[in-house]
């Protein structure tokens, strides 16, 4: 096909055989050459036909490629606002959950959960102030911070914040497990903040590998609670960050925090008659909690996958969003995992087949929850459904990549053997007439 440069060129050459033709028919000797001048006449029409024809066909590919281009103009102003509302437009999420060997006078307990707000290098005061007023207008009995609330060293700047979450407030306490990120950027510092520091040690408790009971206010007596916050998973590397624990369920269930940041440990463990809730940052090893008596894990770390197609990265997890159900044969039922898809996330703020959220979650009692005919709700979340999209379409894409690559190069290769094949032909046939030719002059 003809680019444009070439078609300005057959037309300005037409253009010019035209005025010659012209000339010559205004010139005397145009009357004798008036037999070339019909030849020329007849050329200048088929050129002007294939001229045309090239014309729209150009034409025809430019419409195409500017429909092409607004095409994807459209798509990507699209994705970009549909990915930037889903970013900072964070969802409160309601869920009912029936909670193993939680007592009928705990029935409708609600519980405040929320992840990875990575207020430090990703947010800033303000949205840390956004979230502590949506926290409590919530009004929940108990608020869990989920780990991954700070990204950042301690610094000033990090403390200030960080100081809104001073003024959560939560009848029955405000609780919080570290994530990955407070590990990465330091933990014995973030220790020594929410743990010894005002005004964080007054209204938060921090559980590492450790447990608090929640004892709610005007529930009765039997209406207690286990809440566990265990050391984030990415303890258990070879190569852990300086001053990061490994998690420790043993040691959480026998440990509860004492004053100035420090841990008192019992040989007696929680007892098995209370509902227990974990806090574990990275929804991993449910399983196993599941049989270790844990009613319900709250977890987030995974952003719900933030942006398709990376959600593929997190087919390794026990979950990326929503809410599981684990049954392992417990005679007090199923437990529960919980996937908070974080309410900033990290990296830049667009979330796509993924959302931002805040989540209340309120406990029930399994038995009336039943009675009702209610069943949790564990159905697929869009995150988890991109997931498993990911899962298909990006080994399609990468086949889809290869396979031409595979075909190219491998006749590439084949090509450069036929070229040397022939070159050693040629050379042999050289040779062999350049003996004959000796031989031929030796005789003489």
């Amino acid at each position: 096909k003809k680019g444009e440069a070439t078609n300005w060129w057959w037309k300005n050459n037409l253009r010019r055989m035209d005025e010659e033709r012209q000339k010559s028919e205004e010139s005397p000797e145009g009357m004798e050459m008036a037999p070339e001048s019909y030849v020329g006449d007849t050329t200048g029409s088929s050129q002007d036909g294939e001229t045309s024809s090239k014309s729209a066909e150009l034409n025809h590919e430019r419409r195409s490629a500017r429909i092409r281009t607004i095409l994807i103009l459209v798509t990507y102003i699209w994705w970009t606002a549909w990915s930037l509302v889903a970013g900072y437009n964070p969802h409160t999420l309601e869920m009912s959950i029936p909670l193993p060997r939680l007592p009928p006078q705990c029935d409708g307990y609600r519980l405040a959960v929320v992840a990875d707000l990575h207020a430090g290098s990703l947010s800033g005061r303000k949205e840390t102030e956004w979230l502590v007023r949506h926290l409590n207008n919530l009004n929940a009995d108990a608020i869990a911070l989920a780990g991954d609330i700070g990204d950042e060293h301690v610094n000033d700047i990090t403390r200030r914040k960080l100081e809104p979450l001073s003024h959560l407030e939560a009848p029955d306490g405000v609780y919080y497990a570290f994530g990955n990120h407070e590990n990465m950027y330091g933990i014995e510092d973030f220790r020594k903040v929410f743990r010894t520091e005002s005004p964080f040690k007054e209204t938060i408790v921090t559980l590492e590998n450790e447990h608090a009971i929640i004892t709610p206010s005007g529930m009765g007596e039997e209406c207690r609670i286990a809440m566990v916050g265990m050391a984030d998973w990415s303890g258990t590397a070879s190569h852990p960050y300086p001053g990061q624990i490994a998690p420790d369920f043993q040691k959480a269930i026998r440990s509860t925090p004492g004053p100035n940041g420090t841990t008192i440990e019992s040989d007696t463990p929680v007892s098995s008659s209370l509902p227990m809730i974990m806090m574990q940052h990275e929804p991993a090893n449910m399983k196993n909690a599941a049989k270790d008596g844990v009613g319900l894990q709250l977890s987030g770390h995974t952003h719900g996958g933030q942006t398709w197609p990376q959600h593929i990265l997190l087919a390794g997890f026990d979950a990326i969003s929503g809410l599981h159900e684990y049954d392992v044969g417990s005679k007090d039922g199923p437990s529960y995992l919980w996937v908070s898809e974080g309410v900033v996330g990290w990296g830049p703020r667009l979330r796509f087949l993924c959302k931002t959220d805040l989540a209340v979650l309120t406990l029930r009692n399994p038995e009336a929850m039943a009675a009702e005919g209610l069943t949790p709700d564990t159905h697929v979340t869009v995150s988890t459904f991109g997931m498993y999209l990911s899962l298909v379409l990006v080994p399609l894409g990468l086949l889809a990549y290869l396979i031409p690559a595979i075909c190219w190069t491998k006749k590439r290769v084949q090509d450069r053997r036929n070229r040397s094949r022939h070159s050693g032909d040629d050379s042999s046939g050289k040779g062999t007439e350049k003996t004959i030719e000796g031989d031929v002059v030796a005789s003489v």
